[in-house]
């Protein structure tokens, strides 16, 4: 017989206590911790000065010209300002949708990747679609948040200012914060998707974003030379201008002008341009599953 011995030692590991929270909790987790990620919370302060400029740059001109309506008599809201419209100040929060989700993507799925956390959440109760649900999720709360909040300020702002008194104002143009929540899916949507789409297979946060970035704002360049060339089916050419999609759905919905777009400028409607980014959104969504499946 062997007297051989054995020893156990107590390293303090203890059983979960708290309650279970299942699928359900690992996507609310995933969607708070893509919040800090955007905006480099409880991370070194350079990651918070971009994100952070951005908001800024956001809220800031909404809340002066509101506060200048309120304290000077003589402005007029609707004569001395450039964007004292929702449809114009939605121009200004566009691009900076575009360059937040440039970083914001990037940083919520390349990371993941690169310190093999992937491993980490596979052995959690959570499923491929749990992990995009909550990564994407926090990505279209930002953008959002970005969205929506600056144009609350100006409607409860202007509201406030009309001369038939506050609630009256907020009834009578519920309409135009309709048109907000409308125009807001495109942007989120069309400027989101594109960027998590790279940032789905880019191996790199720096590449990923200068790619997304490169993409937007020079794609419309080509969609101006497509306009321009003379030959069958030269027309679709214009409609990789991915930059101008939510625009076109925001003059669309606003009735303004679509000036000269090149996608409209040809003779496409602006359905065209929702059905662009309703299939780019959903192959976004069918090829980060496909991505992802192989590792969670």
């Amino acid at each position: 017989m062997s007297d051989r011995t054995g020893v156990v030692y107590d390293l303090g590991y203890k059983p979960h206590e708290g309650a279970r929270l299942g699928r359900a909790g690992a996507i609310r987790a995933m969607v708070k911790d893509g919040l800090r990620r955007s905006f480099g919370i409880r991370r070194k302060a350079r990651k918070k000065v971009y994100p952070w400029f951005l908001v800024i740059l956001a809220f800031l001109p909404a809340a002066v010209f509101v506060g200048l309506a309120f304290v000077l008599d003589s402005f007029a809201p609707d004569a001395e300002s450039p964007f004292g419209g929702h449809a114009q100040y939605i121009s200004l929060v566009g691009t900076v949708i575009v360059l937040f989700v440039a970083s914001a993507a990037p940083n919520l799925l390349i990371p993941d990747r690169e310190d093999g956390v992937l491993s980490v959440y596979s052995s959690r109760p959570m499923t491929a679609w749990d992990y995009i649900l909550g990564r994407v999720g926090a990505l279209a709360a930002v953008a959002s948040g970005f969205f929506l909040l600056p144009n609350l300020i100006l409607y409860f702002g202007l509201a406030a200012l009309d001369d038939a008194g506050l609630a009256s104002a907020l009834v009578d143009n519920l309409d135009e914060l309709a048109k907000v929540l409308v125009t807001m899916v495109a942007y989120v949507v069309g400027y989101g998707a594109p960027a998590l789409l790279i940032s789905t297979y880019a191996k790199r946060i720096g590449p990923a974003a200068g790619t997304y970035l490169a993409v937007v704002f020079i794609s419309p360049g080509f969609a101006e030379m497509f306009k321009n060339l003379d030959f069958a089916g030269a027309r679709f050419g214009t409609l990789i201008a991915v930059l101008q999609h939510p625009e076109v759905i925001r003059n669309w919905v606003f009735d303004e002008s679509q000036g000269t777009v090149a996608m409209s400028a040809v003779g496409f409607e602006p359905w065209v341009s929702v059905l662009f980014i309703a299939l780019i959104g959903g192959a976004t969504m069918y090829l980060m599953a496909r991505r992802y499946r192989r590792e969670l």
